[in-house]
């Protein structure tokens, strides 16, 4: 059986993907189809003589968040069918439970797709990096893509109302919980946005001067970071697993203690707790970095569709949600320095297919 899609469901479909890569989230998207006078999937529907389970709302255009959130998910986007996402307890069941979508049978290419498969990525990496709105409702550019150095966590954005935009700042959301757990790795809006742009105009600029350098620099790079993400990986699995191993042997020791009467049951309680705990965190951080490492080894580049996206935009002159986040995946930013008294701050931007990009080792292989 092959799909036939409905064109202008598609239509609407595509607008949600393409406002959620502007920096809009489903309640906006849901608001904003909702002030458009765009029918509800059930209500178009019931239009074509479909019926559905779901009940009429007092509006046809009553689109609710969890509808825009369930179709920025939905896979058969791509053109894939999907088999097996849900089960029931029994055949005498009408009740429907959802099956992990690791265990749903996925049959690619079964129809035309409608989302580009780039697109679809992003969108999914956009709605796990659970953006928010700011106090005062509005989405900023960098919205949940910026991360510490140092701790890993996000940084924040702080605005305040009367603030003009150079006043905006971003802050490490450890620092801003609790100050001397990490420092402020504050920067300002306006010099990442600088800084952001800088960087991707040099990227388009080299890559359409010099594709083929582009691709064997790029192709190396990511090979050593790899190569190097698995060393760090691997030794820090293996000092996992003798930690996990350890642990069983003092646990061990502990009940023969607790037998001999050598400690008392409140002692002995108090310590299996604590031990059980780091061992349950060992051994989770173990099953992470387990698959961190099956996943570095079947990583490969897709320097083709990078291609792909530089080549849909002649020149950058200002950036906007959907021009980042087609571009990047995070931006990592570095504690400010001071270097001859004048403060300095290193960003490293990542981006999407590719990883980092050294324009300065490119630039001495093209010289």
């Amino acid at each position: 059986m092959r799909w036939i899609v409905d064109e202008k469901a598609a239509e609407v479909v595509r607008a949600i993907f393409k406002m959620c890569m502007e920096g809009f989230g489903p309640t906006q998207i849901a608001k904003s189809l909702e002030k458009n006078q765009i029918e509800t999937p059930t209500v178009h529907l019931n239009s074509m003589g479909i019926k559905t389970p779901a009940k009429q709302t007092e509006t046809p255009y009553a689109w609710s968040a969890r509808t825009v959130a369930d179709i920025l998910a939905k896979v058969e986007y791509l053109g894939h069918t999907v088999n097996f996402k849900t089960r029931k307890k029994s055949y005498k069941s009408k009740e429907k439970i959802w099956n992990n979508p690791e265990d749903w049978m996925i049959f690619e290419n079964t129809h035309e797709a409608i989302i580009d498969e780039h697109v679809w990525e992003t969108v999914q990496r956009i709605r796990d990096g659970k953006r928010r709105p700011s106090r005062m409702g509005e989405m900023g550019v960098f919205s949940g893509m910026m991360f510490c150095a140092d701790c890993g966590a996000k940084l924040y954005q702080v605005r305040a109302n009367g603030w003009t935009h150079d006043k905006e700042y971003f802050v490490c959301a450890t620092y801003r919980k609790k100050k001397g757990l990490c420092s402020s790795h504050q920067i300002r809006n306006v010099v990442i946005e600088e800084l952001v742009l800088d960087d991707l105009q040099q990227v388009i600029t080299f890559v359409k001067e010099h594709e083929r350098d582009f691709i064997t620099a790029a192709t190396k790079t990511s090979e050593r970071r790899i190569a190097e993400d698995l060393r760090m990986a691997q030794k820090e699995y293996e000092q996992g697993q003798v930690r996990i191993s350890t642990l069983d042997k003092i646990l061990r020791k502990l009940y023969e203690d607790r037998v001999m009467e050598r400690i008392s049951e409140e002692r002995y309680y108090k310590m299996l707790s604590d031990y059980e705990a780091e061992q349950r965190s060992l051994m989770e951080r173990a099953t992470a970095l387990k698959q961190t490492l099956d996943a570095a080894k079947e990583q490969n580049l897709n320097i083709d569709r990078f291609l792909k996206i530089v080549r849909k935009y002649t020149e950058i002159t200002e950036l906007s949600a959907e021009i980042i986040r087609d571009f990047i995946e995070k931006i990592i930013v570095y504690k400010a320095e001071k270097i001859d008294g004048v403060r300095t701050q290193r960003i490293q931007i990542i981006y999407n297919c590719i990883g980092a990009i050294d324009f300065q080792k490119m630039d001495e292989k093209t010289a």
